[in-house]
């Protein structure tokens, strides 16, 4: 800015001011920090704005890696309504399943970090790079960003009603003594509860029959036939069999025991800590979503799972809130599930085609 200077006249041995008008370029430039002082504090307050006070500003897609009816789908829809109310817009659950889960996952990993497509992830987003390293798509450690975590769910060691083991240590010891002859169901090759199983035999160093099925309802019912011995699952889908006293749970796999069922005791208290691993849901954004758009999405998500509505629905699926739901939380768990079925796969030497 060019300010211009008052004439000057000699008088003498000294220059004095001749009387001018006032100067238009200084003037102007008075006027503009005057301007400026009164405008810039007005600038800063929405340059402070976090940017998701515009989100989202259309419907999001909370894409399920699975068939609808699954657990995964019932949180999802558990959850969409609510959450959409929380945030103003719709929230629509889009099931894209195959794969084990691959071909939804990977849908969202491509999708525009923009907070408005979002994945409702479950234990198998970290066990299938250890499974399928060669046809996972995505990299699941790097391409998301965990939003919140919705809720967790343990697995319970049932046996036969009729089996002499009555508790792990039964169990153990007969697996000991008759190396190779009892068997263990599973939900299928590669399955959460064919990874515990594996698990409880790297933990106890016994060798146990895996005999996989197609879902572990399958699993569950040919256990309370007697055609196997032992199988892990959880209590919803062992729950009409278990309150018929037709299979029995030894052990649960949470950190403290169950209140449905006080009785049964934890593989912690049954000298097994390793064992205490649960089901999980979670939400998840491509890899590069705001920061500001996970806080909002995750500050919604807190209300939305603090309804009484969505509690009891959960509860009904035997899913429960954990203590903390933080986007955090979530990565935690995440980072420890990756090291322990990456481990399982490699010491059990677990191979799918």
């Amino acid at each position: 800015m060019r300010i211009c200077r008052l004439p000057m006249a000699k008088s003498g041995n000294r220059m004095e001011e001749l009387h001018s008008p006032p100067c238009l370029h200084t003037d102007m430039f008075k006027w503009k920090k005057l301007l400026a002082s009164v405008a810039l504090p007005g600038l800063a307050v929405l340059a402070a704005t976090p940017a998701f006070a515009a989100y989202p500003d259309k419907p999001i897609r909370l894409v399920v890696p699975y068939s609808a009816g699954g657990s995964s789908d019932v949180l999802a829809r558990a959850i969409s309504d609510q959450l959409g109310a929380e945030l103003g817009q719709s929230v629509v659950v889009e099931n894209r399943a195959g794969a084990g889960s691959m071909i939804g996952t990977a849908f969202v990993a491509d999708s525009a970090p923009d907070g408005y497509t979002l994945l409702l992830a479950d234990v198998p987003f970290t066990i299938v790079p250890a499974l399928y390293r060669d046809r996972v798509k995505y990299d699941a450690r790097k391409d998301f960003a965990p939003v919140t975590l919705l809720g967790v769910s343990p697995m319970y060691l049932f046996v036969k009603p009729d089996s002499e083991a009555r508790t792990v240590d039964g169990l153990v010891s007969a697996a000991k003594a008759r190396p190779g002859l009892i068997s263990i169901g599973s939900g299928g090759n590669g399955s959460f509860t064919h990874l515990m199983a594996e698990l409880l035999m790297l933990k106890t160093d016994i060798k146990l029959v895996h005999i996989p099925y197609k879902g572990a309802s399958a699993s569950v019912n040919d256990l309370a036939g007697g055609q196997i011995e032992t199988s892990f699952t959880t209590m919803p889908t062992a729950a009409a069999l278990y309150q018929a006293g037709r299979i029995k749970p030894i052990a649960v796999s949470s950190p403290e025991r169950q209140r449905d069922t006080p009785d049964v005791p934890t593989f912690r208290e049954s000298g097994l800590p390793d064992l205490t691993v649960e089901s999980w849901w979670g939400v998840m954004a491509p890899a590069g979503t705001p920061a500001d758009v996970v806080q909002r999405l995750d500050a919604a998500m807190k209300n939305v799972m603090q309804s009484d509505a969505v509690k009891q629905r959960l509860s009904s699926v035997g899913v429960r809130l954990p203590p903390d739901t933080s986007a955090q939380a979530l990565q935690n768990l995440l980072t420890a599930d990756f090291a322990r079925w990456q481990d399982v796969v490699t010491r059990a030497g677990i191979k799918l085609d």
